[in-house]
């Protein structure tokens, strides 16, 4: 018996289990909760707006004709802002509310095919164009109510502008077609540059097309004696064509291909401008090779100097090789000669090692003898310094002058009255100097002393003045009027300082001389000190030379051992040395012989095949050179198709952007693109769409015509009377593309 785990479960009861999940909470949902499936049926229509203008294309009265295909419906819906709804088949009457308009058909027959009219406005202001008409007579812009009947040449000028209000759906896929008819019969001439212009019967048809989102102008110049004009006839429709699907693939795969493009652009500019780099390249190097050549040829002409070289090279080392020989028995005689001065120096070691006892005691006698002069040495120093001391005080005494006078610093400026009166006038002349050059507009712009000059006419109290002026600047104004107010007191003090000075230089006289002779012999005792000195110098200094010798000769016994014992360590391997120089001698010079063996082998090979080497070089490198030269000719021309490049480049982007909104929105085109509604974008899409335009006729009013009263008008819908209008037209049209 097989044992199953009951938490294994098969795969189909696992699915079972799944499935009664996802139908459990369906199953669980009320009946009348559920979305009512519906029969699919719905109904389709076509829109058409219709449209007539004034003279100049400013809108007079518009309607949306829209005609529906019930399909079995009963009822059906539509969106839009109408000013009236008028019931083109029946009597039915719609529910209007918000912008909703509802016709309901379950209570009667519902038609199969149904039209209504809604008149409004509101469509034209977002057509994709706008339109605007002038008139020019003769040249001379002219009314067009005044130009029914008159004789001339009348040009009809058209501006077709784009609308930026126009929805996306408009401006990319809208075409405009503006036709004119003209009776062949009424005019003389005609002329419509960038028109198609038709003959069909006896009417001239004339044809303008824009394309989505193009600005047009155009003009119509019509030559008559009678003018008459049945005005401008406008056909805006969705472009879907079949033939459009290859520009609907092309606008969805533009952001693939502008990246595309522009990174073939991006190599192609790489390429071009690395080959163009490589121009100057390969040009160099065929510069190169054109040196390189002429190298060879250098090399060629030169090669007979190079063998005479080689002979004398090789005369040269024959003469090294002699040399070498007998280097291995002086070689020999240095090892010999090592020897023997390693025994010598043993010698000189032993003598050195007794002779350093007797330096020592040498050595002690000279430090005694230093040690035994310091103590006179002091004593002639403090002797030396006090000489120098009383020689100084001596000259002092000798050279020692009266002690001078003092005189008041106003002396030699006259009487005191007559220079505190020089004085009060400075002081007055320095106030009406400070007045004179102070001030918005000074009086006077120099120095004091111009001022002086200009004040003061007499030249010596002038003077006398600005001498004053000047002292009383040296010594400060507060120092001067100091002194001068007090010039009694000073004169006082000065006389009683000049008695003083007089009693100090009659005491210093006296004792001078006799004091400068004392100086003097105590000066000669310390100069003969001085002489003991000296000598003290030279014993001093023969016990430093002394202790420095001995010092040195120390030194140099010891060195004695240090080099005893270098050569010990030394001697052998010298030796080791002497015997590979040895042999290295022997071998240099049989090298020496084999590299001059070898170098008269290369010679004889080289002028063997020199030739033949020298020509072939010649022919690769001039061969070589010629083709980097034709190839950097050839390379030259990327900058020519860089050139080329660039300008299909440029092609390429200014057409892709004027068929891309600069210029039109022919690329930006979408024949599969359902239709949008032009009242509103609650409607489902049309199965077709068209705008119907037409403008004022010109012309004059027969007499018929005003003749008939309002009352006698026609009383029909906007919609019969727009089809009565265009009718005519509708054949026209359908003619010329048949």
């Amino acid at each position: 018996m097989v044992y199953k785990s009951p938490f294994r479960a098969s795969r189909f009861t696992r699915a079972l289990a799944l499935m009664l999940a996802a139908a459990l909470p369906a199953a669980l949902i009320p009946v009348d909760a559920a979305e009512k499936i519906g029969d699919g049926v719905a109904p389709t229509y076509d829109e058409a707006y219709y449209a007539t203008l004034d003279y100049y294309g400013n809108l007079t009265q518009g309607s949306v004709v829209k005609s529906y295909a019930l399909n079995g419906a009963t009822a059906f819906t539509d969106y839009g802002t109408y000013d009236e709804v008028v019931n083109l088949t029946d009597g039915t009457i719609p529910a209007e509310k918000d912008d909703t308009t509802t016709f309901d058909f379950s209570k009667a027959n519902a038609p199969s095919h149904f039209y209504f009219e809604g008149k409004t406005a509101a469509p034209f202001a977002a057509l994709p164009w706008t339109i605007a008409l002038s008139y020019t007579l003769n040249g001379v812009p002219t009314k067009a109510e005044d130009l029914a009947g008159k004789t001339g040449v009348v040009n009809i000028n058209l501006d077709i502008i784009p609308n930026e209000n126009a929805s996306d759906y408009a401006k990319n896929n809208y075409t405009l077609e503006a036709m004119a008819l003209f009776n062949q019969d009424d005019i003389l001439s005609l002329k419509a540059k960038g028109a198609q212009v038709q003959l069909v019967g006896n009417l001239r048809t004339v044809l303008f097309l824009a394309l989505p989102g193009e600005e047009q102008h155009f003009t119509i110049e019509v030559g008559s004696e009678n003018f008459s004009f049945g005005g401008m006839t406008f056909m805006m429709l969705p472009a879907t064509l079949a033939q459009l699907d290859q520009i609907a693939k092309l606008s969805d795969r533009k952001d693939e291909l502008e990246d595309d493009y522009e990174k073939l652009n991006n190599s192609l500019d790489t390429t071009l401008d690395a080959l163009s780099s490589m121009t100057g390249s390969l040009y160099s190097s065929a510069k190169g090779l054109d040196a390189l050549n002429k190298a060879r040829g250098t090399i060629s002409a030169g090669k007979g100097a190079i063998y005479d070289g080689i002979d004398t090279s090789k005369l040269d080392m024959e003469s090294i090789a002699a040399l070498l020989d007998p280097v291995a028995e002086q070689i020999q005689a240095a090892g010999e000669t090592l020897t023997k001065s390693k025994g010598i120096l043993q010698t000189m070691s032993d003598t050195a090692v007794s002779l350093k006892t007797e330096l020592s005691q040498t050595k002690n006698a000279l430090n005694n003898l230093e040690k035994s002069s310091g103590d006179l040495r002091d004593l002639t120093v403090e002797m030396k310094r006090l000489s120098g001391n009383l020689e100084s005080l001596r000259n002092a005494l000798r050279n020692m002058d009266n002690i001078p006078s003092v005189s008041s610093p106003l002396a030699g400026y006259g009487d005191i009255a007559t220079l505190r009166q020089a004085r009060d006038t400075v002081v007055y002349l320095e106030s009406a100097y400070q007045t004179a050059i102070s001030g918005p507009s000074p009086a006077f712009s120099g120095t004091f002393e111009e001022f002086v000059l200009t004040q003061v006419s007499d030249q010596e109290t002038c003077q006398k003045l600005l001498a004053v002026y000047a002292k009383r600047q040296q010594m400060g104004a507060d120092s001067f009027d100091f002194l001068l107010d007090n010039s009694g007191s000073v004169d006082a003090v000065l006389e009683a300082l000049n008695g003083t000075t007089q009693e100090v230089n009659s005491t210093l006289n006296g004792i001078a001389g006799p004091t400068a002779d004392v100086v003097s012999r105590l000066a000669y005792i310390c100069d003969e000190m001085g002489a003991l000195y000296n000598l003290l110098d030279n014993v001093e200094d023969l016990a430093h030379i002394g202790q420095s010798a001995t010092s040195k000769a120390d030194t140099l016994l010891g060195k004695v051992g240090e080099l005893q014992t270098l050569l010990s360590t030394y001697e052998p391997k010298a030796q080791e040395s002497l015997k590979t120089l040895e042999d290295l001698s022997v071998t240099a010079a049989g090298s020496i012989r084999n590299a001059e063996k070898l170098i008269s082998d290369t010679e004889a090979l080289a002028r063997t095949s020199g030739e033949q080497l020298d020509e072939g070089t010649k022919q690769t490198l001039e061969g070589l050179a010629a083709s980097l030269r034709q190839t950097a000719a050839a390379l030259a021309s990327s900058k020519d198709i860089k050139s080329a490049k660039n300008s299909l480049d440029s092609i390429i982007t200014d057409t892709w952007h004027e068929h891309t909104g600069d210029v039109d929105n022919l690329l930006n085109m979408d024949s599969t693109a359902p239709a949008q509604s032009l009242t509103s974008g609650q409607n489902p899409a049309p199965q077709s769409i068209q705008v119907l335009i037409r403008s004022q006729e010109i012309k004059v009013p027969d007499k018929e015509e005003e003749e008939i009263t309002p009352s006698a008008a026609d009383k029909g819908s906007f919609g019969s009377r727009v089809g009565q209008m265009f009718h005519d037209l509708w054949s026209s049209i359908t003619g010329i593309f048949h």
